[in-house]
């Protein structure tokens, strides 16, 4: 979340990549599947109730300023359609995701 954090404040060129009409890819919003051995419920409804942990966090590195596509690998034909059903969602507002980032950073 520290890059999503980053370019909510403008420190990051994200923002400005995407502006310029550039694709800004994020990549392994799971981190390899470590994220969803440490996430709590509570985190994914903060995010958006009813997903999935993978879809909260695959929405939430979805959401981020500037971001125009999401990197992710899958094992499987479920995984791949979680994950085209996260991506179809509403974006997340940046009040959200400051809210979001606040929580991970009292962590």
């Amino acid at each position: 979340m520290t890059p999503i954090a980053q370019a909510l404040d403008g420190r990051v060129s994200a923002w400005g990549a995407a502006g310029a009409g550039l694709e800004v890819m994020a990549s392994a919003p799971l981190h390899g599947g470590e994220l969803l051995e440490m996430v709590e419920q509570e985190l994914v409804d903060l995010i958006r109730p009813g997903l999935t942990p993978a879809q909260a966090y695959i929405l939430a590195t979805a959401s981020g300023p500037g971001v125009t596509q999401v990197l992710v690998a899958a094992s499987s034909a479920s995984h791949w359609r979680e994950a085209a059903a996260a991506v179809a969602r509403p974006p997340l507002d940046a009040a959200r995701l400051r809210e979001i980032t606040g929580v991970l950073a009292s962590v």
